[in-house]
């Protein structure tokens, strides 16, 4: 039985100030094996506002799906996310895959004076948000009071393409953030724990390894059977930090250690580590083939990879691998 396809995404390119060139490279982007361009969001490391940016990817590209990947709830009140993943769900023909999540970068809401509580509020208030998202979606008015949000009668608009909403994407690290995922996700995310308000360090390289990662996706699916869901249908995403494809398998190795010495980690734990792709294109597919057979990683997002480098693996992984 051939392995099914393993879906890819990238990031989008930073928009300069030759926006036509920014969109020619998406015009690329939208010809090539990958599934989705995806955009986050950060206003510290970040390059551009991630709303404005999926409604210019909506314009600008016709087949790729539109990944928030994913949007803070800290950010912004969920009423105006919602209002915004429905106008970008509309413009794009129905391509948007709404990512949400808690929020995690202790810089960021310290750079911006917003207050970063522990983690448990702030997931409590995107467990809420999540409900309150999907319920504007109905397209019936939503009377809503809880701990944190009230809504008085709003009716969502306008109408998604997708229904009943858009594919959710959510994930994390934690038990909590990976049970909300199996709960309401299309899409679960299975990362770091980033509960400790920073990335690229060591840490969310080690808490990516296989037997970390099956714990995870043991989360997700314990929890979609509990809500009665199916969790076979739910797909599992892996965000690769760095991507590093070489032309020699002789390369390989140095490449490696150069990858793993930034992040301060063991060369040995970094090869293991999902959250790390390094080696050359065939080398990179039977890594990603061998997560997708051994954990279900049926997704990869290549993070901030030069697209022209990861396309002979978006081409590679777009079919099913019979397994020769």
């Amino acid at each position: 039985m051939p392995t099914p396809p393993i879906r890819t995404a990238v990031y989008a390119p930073p928009i300069g100030r030759d926006v036509d060139a920014w969109r020619r490279r998406l015009r690329l982007l939208d010809e090539s094996g990958l599934t989705a361009v995806s955009v986050s969001d950060h206003f510290q490391a970040g390059v551009q506002d991630p709303v404005a940016t999926l409604a210019a990817l909506a314009t600008s590209t016709r087949r790729l799906r539109l990944m928030a990947l994913v949007l803070c709830n800290d950010y912004r009140h969920p009423v105006l996310t919602h209002h915004a993943a429905a106008t970008v769900d509309a413009l794009s023909g129905g391509r948007l895959d709404l990512g949400l999540g808690a929020g995690y970068l202790a810089a960021e809401y310290a750079a911006a004076g917003l207050p970063f509580d522990p983690p448990g509020r702030r997931v409590d208030r995107l467990t809420e948000s999540v409900d309150l998202i999907k319920a504007l979606f109905g397209g019936l008015p939503v009377h809503h009071s809880g701990p944190h949000y009230e809504v008085s009668g709003l009716t969502g608009s306008p109408a998604p393409v997708q229904t009943p909403h858009p594919p959710l994407v959510i994930g994390g690290g934690g038990k909590r953030m990976l049970a909300l995922a199996g709960r309401h996700a299309q899409i679960a995310g299975i990362h770091s724990n980033l509960g400790h308000g920073t990335a690229y360090d060591a840490a969310v390289i080690e808490d990516m390894v296989p037997e970390r990662m099956a714990a995870k996706i043991g989360w997700v699916r314990e929890a979609a059977e509990r809500a009665g869901r199916d969790p076979d249908a739910l797909s599992c995403l892996s965000v690769t930090w760095t991507c590093r494809v070489v032309d020699s398998p002789r390369e390989t190795p140095r490449a490696l250690a150069e990858v793993c010495r930034t992040y301060g980690v063991d060369p040995e734990v970094g090869r293991r580590s999902t959250g790390l792709l390094v080696g050359t294109v065939e080398e990179c597919v039977e890594q990603l083939r061998q997560r997708q057979r051994d954990l279900g990683l049926d997704y990869v997002d290549f993070g901030a990879a030069d697209p022209a480098a990861v396309a002979p693996l978006a081409a590679a992984l777009a079919a099913p691998d019979a397994g020769l």
